[in-house]
């Protein structure tokens, strides 16, 4: 008695130590992770190159935000875009933002001699070389047509008509409208105003509250002037995610937490049984505090999901106190002590559940792996060494059994439990689980992780229609030891790909080679006055045009760097992601909408990458998912191995038999209503497995009436269903799949237990 006083006292130092410390960590802020990328596998399989490419390309994607702000009569649609990019320059969010674009024009000429021969369009060069006299008549005709002026160059600077190629827009569908300077969509008498901006670092990282507060303003804004707003970028989701997790956090532990009291008030009639939520509050506490400490963070779907300990945690006390409704002479020290060795067999199975998911390559497993385990030691200390005290020669008002409500349900518990299913019931039971196994799915998709709002998706489908911008993250990674023959590379590829008719943006549509530009300045000597005799008919002086195509062959090849760094090529600047690797300078080429395995089979892993970010990511998850099967079986061997050294090998069988059974039954029904079995699933048939352990050794091991721990038991379950049953309406596709597998599991668990272990 001495020794666990003592026990208890230097325990509750120990929880004011771990109370203080969470306390430094929330003071210390950034405690809390919220950015769902964090949750993703590790890119083991890839190259350093290939990370860091699609590190560039997130970091890219995540800080952009896309609006359109349409309106029918286009002088109002550029008030309403000016008014809101004054509140966007004005909320100090953005770090640049482009709603208009207003050009040097002396510079913009300069650029366009500069690169005009360079990024001549594959159809132009292939004209001047096997059809060189109807390109100058097509340019003469363009040089008379006072209609037709779409060269900034004046013929004196551009004798061969080479720079109005270069003007040709490279925004997909966005023109420039030259009077104000903003970018513009026309489509069916609708003028829609383009809007660019980049957040500051800590608002695409952690998207924060008031970007969520700035575009609802704006959107009510334009709503009232009869204006359409359509917006989009990756942080816009991560922002959705993070306010609908933070709010499920709150209301399911709130919702969690009421239900349970309310059971457990109704059961107990005594305001006392509050003391069994102080083993819950030290539990996630001291989870809370050891993921941060492990981890640096935790993140916001560790708690979503943590929430669902709530009905784990009470089962221990549970256990141990409903011996009380039974037994008027039940003493609280004695009673504990009773089922010391229960709870730790119980424990160790638990913990074996939730201990494996550590050696999974998931952070967000990893992180609910230690969460959950340090609050189910946490807990189970604070149980054996605190509640003893605080339920003190505690009675209840009424016993179980004086009560109408608990004879029926217990006779109920009786007679399924003591009724023998006959063959033609077992049969039919098998028959569908087996129907059952046979239609399920085993697939994940990175889209089922989290819940994308439809008009978001609609929003960013409508933005990509109307711009022509590609939002996919499908792409080549080229590399190359310089920028020379990076662009040969990308030439090549390009033709392949042409070739394919797949649809795809790379620098060699804009810019040529260097060995194709010798070649091409090379072929022009050869072409003869004939060719461009037209140009003499309508004025223009034939030794001009004689000059500037012998000076083509002294000209020095246009270079992708000074290509770039032109107003001209900002457009394309995205490709080209410099040098990656001493020595080594890369490049993508953006492909819209291609079977991956096709792509895959033009890359050589070496210099040449297929980069396909949510194909890898599903094949990652199903890695993981294949590995959690497998640590599943490890688990039972384990577990086995231990209950055959506590009992004799039939009993062992017998206990093993039950999450067995819960677990098929689980897959079974999870393919009558058609909802695949993803990794979190199988998260959770990892869980249900460690609980139908705990039932069933709860009933062999513990000695009080078999009707009487039925009744203790599905009291338990209960409290279980509360919680997982609230992660199951869960808007996070992922932690709705999870409370799912896991409600069902625990309800067959129950059953099967009151069946086998009479």
């Amino acid at each position: 008695m001495k020794k666990t006083t003592e026990l208890s006292l230097l325990y509750a130092v120990f929880i004011l130590f771990v109370s203080l410390l969470f306390v430094y960590f929330v003071k210390q802020g950034n405690w809390l992770q919220t950015d769902l990328h964090t949750l993703l596998p590790s890119q083991q399989e890839w190259a350093d190159v290939q990370v860091l490419a699609d590190q560039q390309q997130e970091k890219q994607l995540n800080s952009q935000i896309i609006a359109l702000i349409g309106h029918t009569d286009k002088k109002q649609a550029f008030q309403l875009t000016d008014h809101i990019a004054q509140t966007w320059h004005s909320s100090k969010l953005f770090s640049h933002i482009t709603d208009r674009i207003q050009p040097n024009l002396t510079e913009l000429q300069q650029d366009i001699q500069l690169v005009a021969f360079a990024t001549l369009p594959q159809t132009v060069r292939e004209q001047l070389i096997n059809d060189p006299k109807d390109y100058f008549q097509q340019y003469a005709e363009d040089i008379v047509n006072p209609f037709k002026r779409n060269n900034l160059l004046s013929l004196e600077q551009d004798w061969l008509g080479f720079g109005r190629f270069a003007q040709q827009t490279q925004q997909g569908n966005v023109q420039w409208h030259a009077e104000n300077g903003m970018l513009t969509v026309n489509q069916d008498n609708m003028t829609w105003v383009l809007l660019r901006a980049e957040l500051q670092q800590n608002d695409f990282i952690n998207p924060s509250e008031n970007l969520t507060a700035l575009l609802t303003d704006n959107r009510q804004y334009l709503t009232q002037s009869d204006a359409q707003f359509k917006i989009t970028g990756s942080a816009l989701f991560a922002a959705d995610a993070k306010q609908k997790a933070e709010k499920e956090s709150t209301l399911m532990s709130v919702l969690g937490v009421s239900l349970t009291l309310l059971l457990l008030l109704i059961v107990f009639r005594t305001p006392r049984i509050l003391w069994l939520f102080l083993p819950i509050l030290i539990g996630m506490l001291s989870g809370v505090v050891a993921t941060v400490w492990g981890f640096g963070q935790i993140h916001i779907l560790t708690l979503v999901i943590g929430t669902s300990l709530v009905g784990v945690l009470i089962d221990f006390p549970l256990h141990w106190l409903a011996g009380s409704l039974f037994d008027r002479k039940w003493v609280s020290l004695l009673a504990m002590q009773k089922l010391r060795f229960t709870f730790f067999i119980s424990l160790l199975v638990t913990l074996l559940g939730y201990g494996l998911l550590a050696f999974t390559h998931l952070p967000i497993l990893q992180q609910t792996a230690l969460f959950s385990a340090v609050s189910l030691i946490t807990a189970l200390l604070a149980t054996q060494l605190f509640l003893p005290y605080l339920f003190y020669r505690y009675q209840p008002t009424t016993l179980l059994p004086e009560r109408k409500t608990f004879n029926l349900i217990q006779k109920g518990l009786n007679t399924f439990a003591n009724k023998r299913f006959n063959k033609g019931t077992l049969l039919i039971i098998s028959l569908l689980v087996l129907g059952g196994g046979i239609k399920s799915s085993w697939h994940d998709d990175i889209r089922q992780w989290v819940s994308m709002p439809q008009s978001m998706l609609n929003e960013a489908k409508t933005i990509g229609e109307l711009t022509g911008v590609d939002f996919g993250s499908q792409y080549f990674l080229l590399t190359a030891e310089n920028e020379a023959l990076l662009l040969e590379k990308d030439a090549k590829l390009s033709k392949q790909l042409a070739q394919r008719n797949i649809t795809f943006k790379s620098l060699s549509q804009w810019i040529s080679p260097l060995a194709e530009q010798e070649q091409l300045a090379e072929y022009l000597q050869h072409i003869s006055a004939d060719d461009y005799a037209v140009l003499n008919d309508i004025g223009v002086p034939t030794e001009k045009i004689q000059q500037n195509l012998t000076a083509l062959s002294q000209h020095k090849p246009l270079t992708l760097s000074e290509a770039l760094n032109t107003q001209l090529g900002q457009a394309w600047k995205m490709l080209y992601l410099g040098e990656l690797a001493p020595n080594q300078v890369a490049s993508i080429i953006k492909i819209s909408q291609a079977d991956s395995a096709t792509m895959q089979a033009l890359a050589n892993n070496r210099d040449i990458f297929w980069q396909d970010k949510r194909t890898y990511l599903n094949q990652a998850f199903k890695e993981a998912k294949e590995q959690a099967a497998w640590l599943k079986i490890i688990s039972f061997v384990i577990a086995g191995l231990l209950l055959w050294k506590v009992f004799e090998t039939q009993t062992s069988i017998r206990i093993l038999f039950i999450p067995c059974i819960a677990i098929l039954g689980t897959i079974a029904i999870f393919g009558w209503i058609d909802l695949p079995i993803g990794l979190f699933s199988m998260f959770g048939l990892l869980l249900v497995s460690a609980i139908g352990i705990d039932y069933a050794v709860y009933m062999k091991t513990v000695h009080e009436e078999p009707s009487h721990k039925r009744i203790t038991l599905t009291l338990a379950a209960c409290t279980t269903l509360i919680s997982f049953l609230l992660l199951a309406i869960s808007s996070t596709p992922a932690v709705a799949t999870f409370g799912i597998s896991v409600s069902i599991g625990v309800i067959i668990s129950l059953l099967t237990t009151l069946k086998l272990m009479r």
